[in-house]
């Protein structure tokens, strides 16, 4: 650290040559020298602002593509209820708006009290400062049940019979002689210094008495009672209460209380001027300065309007209430649509359909299966045909770039592929057939899942080509080819058949003369033997046995057997027939069941996936719950239909029709509503009489039931119910929500879930105006939380897709455009608790002159002017007790009669007179003698003590004779003394300087008038 006059090292050189014109200067900072007050040391405000507040506001910039809106020539009519509102996206922004806040100082503000106090004076002052919160809650749960019953008795039966005699004879002498004397004497003597006093006292008494008492007494007493009472008494009583009280009250108690007293003495100490003490408001002062500082991109959805039903109405019930006008909200919350019965409609089941069908007219040659579907070549021209699930029937396909017939044909992933009749491998990329650019020619062929196409060469030599190379061989030699699976190839060579296992081939037995392979997308094996039986192995395993199927197992002379996804079975004949095999063994369904719940709400929604054997899945979708069942993305070609449901649609009927899979299982559907008729399945064609018909009485879905079962790899819905309920909801009370829905459905959309406009986004998308970027979906950039809504928009926060466009959008809207404007500095005052204290001193002079000849020295005789005291300050509690006992039950209801107390014994009462105490009178007068005696005692003991009494009042006497006597010599010796010792009285009135003073200033108007008195 540098000292000061020296400069520190980074101003001051260390050398100080003189200065010329070429050499530079340097002059030292003297602000940067420690000195007595550093300035680096001392607290300044105003360099940093101590609090930064943030808050953002949403502004909609631009609606593109939105239609002019019209020209305002005159006045606005507020009430006009036909304006539309926003129907497309707009876009906007979310300005954060930045506001610091830097401390410049404190400056006194308003005088809040002022306290004048005269020379000398003092007072206290107190402070209290004093809060408390309170918060009460408990919980109170009562039930009581009273039950009462009682029955009560009396029987008595008294027979009574009392004699009694009383005998007795008394006699009896008492003498008594009694003699007491007493006596008492006292004095008293006392000497003083002039002379001797003394006093005395004496008392002498005596008494004596004689008594004597003779008595005799005889008496005789005889007393005879005899009564008989019967009483009988049967009182019976029966008193029942019954009562049932159930409470509920919450209670919780939290009290927070702080208290605080703070006590001060204010003195003047001034003698001689007054002091007002003032006392400010201290006020902080701030330089407020507010700017934006960040821009984010916010996008405006514009939402429908709701058509309130009983699902809305339950969903939004309290949103609705507290919106709604009192007489209304109380209609909104008492409308319950969920408090009816449920009913159960019997279940829609299908009947079995037949096990097998033929296609006249249709003869192949050659027969394929994969995801695809179902190809074959036709037998008389070898043209490539499609089997069609919907409308049933084999459709040609297209024959554009064959120049022959096709003999084999191989549905693959994408590409169908097959072999012409001079052995050439073509393609069909689904519009025109071309030859394979790698050169293939085989004699058989199929296609995995993947897209590989394994070829059987013209030698006999299995090749494999996948869709980025060209052949290569296997290494075996076979005779036909089948894919059952990725990389699961079969192969078969003069009746064995061999399995792919990595890069070497197992041989799988038994495999009785197979002479041709195919498989289908259920990753089920087929072969057929050169007797034209079938064989089979099922998916996962590697042993051949024989069909489950009775009926294809039963069939003779067959070429080729394959699978297709909907679990039935193509049979193709030598003779070129062909053979559709639906299951024989049908699967046990498995049940499914949906329930209505007590609060559960009406189906909004029924998707429902079919192909041509029947109904794959249905959908029904629950506002908060969606249920699906059967295949969600089963293989095979599925149509899908939906619909719907209006608000107060109910169901009338159902109708069902049976399809051809699973030996039995939905086919068609025919949904009879109050808003229409919707078909699914095979109903949107059929002119054919349902199989069932269910009558719903007219109810809403609530919930379905059914069951589901396997046909092959695809599952088929083979019986299916709904639970329905009827609504209990005012039409009154619909028809308003639906003719102010606009003010309904703000409340609603403010209060939406972010679950619910998660999902909602999720399947939107929008593109900015004049960017070429694709379609992005909104959920995926879109922040599912509202930031604001105006009219029928809801705002939420834009994210950016990639952070080139961030750069770009935020490049066009810098600070150079204004966009984020001119920061503004403003001056604020806040008042703070501080108070500030300034004493201030009168300007005239309240004591007298100085002079001897005043009374001034305030030590000879203190100021008395004390400070007044101020009440106690009370720091007690001010909490108050909040009641939260539980209240008690009331009174029981169920009470009984007293009953009435029964007579007592006539008879008893005689023996109660016998044997009542003192019977007979006393006459031996001795309780008189000893009344005699005590007077006596008592008078002989009363005048020892009277005498005792007076030699005591002597003493006193002479005692206080002696003390006055005493006191008076005392006295006489002080005066002899005083007398001796002379002086004056003057000598003892200089004690103080105020006397002293006093005696000056009487000398000078003394001496004052003697002068005047010698010159006169």
């Amino acid at each position: 650290m540098s000292t000061s006059g020296t400069g520190t090292p980074s101003t001051t050189p260390t050398t100080n040559p003189t200065p010329t014109s070429t050499t530079p200067t340097f002059e030292v900072d003297k602000a940067m020298l420690d000195g007595a007050t550093p300035k680096d040391l001392l607290p300044t405000t105003g360099n940093y602002p101590t609090e930064i507040v943030r808050y953002r506001s949403v502004v909609l910039t631009d609606i593109p593509g939105a239609k002019p809106g019209r020209k305002l020539t005159g006045a606005i009519d507020l009430g006009e209820e036909n304006l539309p509102f926003y129907d497309r996206p707009a876009e906007g922004m979310i300005v954060t708006t930045e506001q610091t806040w830097s401390a410049q100082g404190v400056t006194l503000g308003r005088l809040l009290h002022s306290l004048a106090l005269a020379p000398g004076e003092s007072t206290r002052v107190a402070v209290v400062d004093w809060q408390r919160s309170t918060k009460a809650t408990g919980t109170e749960t009562t039930s009581e049940a009273d039950t009462l019953s009682a029955t009560t008795d009396q029987n008595r039966s008294i027979s009574e019979v009392a004699n009694a005699i009383a005998r007795e004879e008394q006699f009896g002498t008492s003498q008594l002689a009694q003699s007491s004397r007493s006596s008492s004497s006292g004095g008293s003597i006392g000497v003083s210094f002039f002379g001797i006093g003394g006093g005395g006292n004496w008392s002498e008494s005596s008494n004596s008495g004689f008594a004597t008492a003779v008595s005799r007494s005889t008496g005789v007493k005889s007393v005879a009672d005899e009564a008989t009472q019967r009483i009988s008494a049967r009182t019976q009583q029966l008193a029942t209460a019954a009562r049932s009280r159930n409470m509920t009250v919450v209670r919780e108690t939290t009290q927070t209380e702080k208290d605080q007293v703070v006590t001060r003495v204010v003195t003047n100490y001034n003698h001689m001027h007054a002091m007002s003490v003032q006392y400010y408001e201290v006020v902080q002062v701030y330089n407020v300065t507010t700017k934006p500082t960040k821009l984010e991109r916010c996008l405006f959805i514009p939402l429908q309007e709701l058509t309130f039903n009983y699902t809305s109405l339950q969903r939004y019930k309290e949103v609705l209430a507290s919106v709604a006008p009192a007489d209304w909200a109380a209609k909104i919350r008492a409308a319950n649509p969920f408090d009816t019965a449920v009913r159960k409609l019997d279940a829609c089941t299908a009947p079995e359909a037949p096990g097998a069908q033929a296609f006249d007219g249709v003869e192949l040659t050659d027969l394929a299966a994969s995801a695809m579907g179902v190809y074959g070549v036709r037998k008389f021209d070898g043209s490539p045909v499609r089997f069609d699930p919907v409308s049933r029937q084999w459709n040609p396909l297209p024959t554009t770039g064959l120049d022959s017939d096709l003999i084999r044909i191989a549905p693959g992933k994408d590409t169908v592929w097959a072999i012409k009749t001079d052995l050439t491998v073509v393609q069909f990329d689904g519009t025109a057939w071309r030859i394979d650019p790698q050169g293939g020619q085989g004699r058989a062929l199929a296609c995995g899942p993947d897209g590989t196409l394994y070829v059987v060469g013209t030698d006999g030599t299995l090749y494999q080509r996948t869709l980025t190379s060209s052949y290569q061989s296997l290494n075996v030699t076979a005779d036909d080819v089948a894919v059952v699976g990725r990389d699961k190839v079969w192969y078969c060579r003069q009746g064995q058949t061999w399995e792919r296992s990595g890069t070497g081939w197992l041989e799988r037995t038994p495999a009785p003369n197979v002479q041709r392979l195919s498989a289908g997308p259920d990753g089920v094996l087929w072969g057929v033997t050169a007797a034209g039986k079938a064989l089979v192995v099922e998916a996962g395993a590697t042993t051949w046995t024989a069909p489950q199927n009775a009926l294809l197992a039963a069939v003779p002379s067959l070429t080729e057997v394959v699978s297709s996804v909907n679990g039935e079975q193509w049979a193709l004949l030598k003779d070129g027939r062909l053979l559709r095999i639906l299951t024989a063994a049908r699967e046990t369904p498995i049940p499914f069941d949906v329930p209505s719940k007590a609060d559960s709400p009406y189906a909004s929604k029924i998707d429902v996936w079919y192909d041509e054997a029947g109904i794959r899945s249905i959908q029904v979708v629950f506002p908060g719950q969606t249920f699906r069942c059967g295949d969600t993305g089963g293989s095979g070609v599925q149509r899908h239909a939906s619909h719907t449901f209006g608000g107060a649609d109910k169901l009338l009927s159902v109708d069902a029709w049976s399809g051809t899979a699973a030996r039995g299982s939905l086919a068609g559907l025919r949904l009879t509503m109050t808003s229409g008729v919707v078909n699914f399945g095979i109903a949107t064609t059929t002119t054919v009489a349902p199989d069932l018909t269910e009558d719903s009485g007219g109810a809403a879905i609530c919930g379905l039931f059914g069951s589901t079962v396997k046909s092959g790899s695809r599952t088929y819905v083979s019986s299916l119910g709904f639970y329905v309920r009827g609504g209990n909801v005012p039409q009154a009370v619909l028809d308003h929500l639906n003719d102010n829905r606009r003010h309904y459905s703000q409340a609603v959309w403010a209060n939406a879930d972010e679950l619910t406009l998660s999902r909602i986004l999720a399947n939107y998308s929008y593109t900015p105006a004049g960017s070429n970027a694709a379609p992005v979906l909104l959920g995926t950039l879109l922040d599912p939380k509202p930031i604001a809504a105006t009219g029928n928009y809801l705002g939420f926060r834009w994210n950016f897709s990639s952070e080139q466009e961030r750069q770009d959008w935020t490049k066009t809207r810098q600070p150079g455009d204004n966009t984020f404007g001119t920061p503004v500095t403003n001056t604020i005052a806040i008042a703070t608790k501080g108070v500030f204290a300034e004493a201030v001193l009168g300007r005239a002079n309240a004591a007298e002159k100085i002079d001897l000849t005043r009374f001034w020295n305030w030590k000879d005789s203190p100021i008395q002017i004390t400070p007044a005291d101020i009440a106690p300050v009370s720091t007690g509690t001010r909490a108050q007790n909040l009641d939260t006992t539980v209240a008690a039950l009331g009174a029981t209801q169920a009470k009984f009669t007293p009953v009435a107390a029964m007579p007592d014994p006539t008879a008893l009462q005689a023996v109660q007179a016998i044997s009542t105490a003192n019977l007979f009178r006393d006459m031996s007068g001795l309780n008189a003698m000893s009344q005699v005696l005590t007077k006596g005692i008592e008078a002989a003991a009363s005048n020892d003590k009277d005498a005792g009494q007076r030699g005591q009042e002597a003493m006193k006497s002479a005692m206080e004779h002696l003390q006055k006597m005493t006191q008076i010599a005392a006295d006489a010796g002080k005066t002899a003394a005083s007398a001796v010792a002379g002086g004056g009285a003057g000598a003892g009135a200089g004690g103080n300087l105020s006397a002293l003073g006093g005696m000056l200033n009487q000398g000078g108007k003394a001496a004052s008038d003697g002068g005047s008195a010698a010159k006169s």
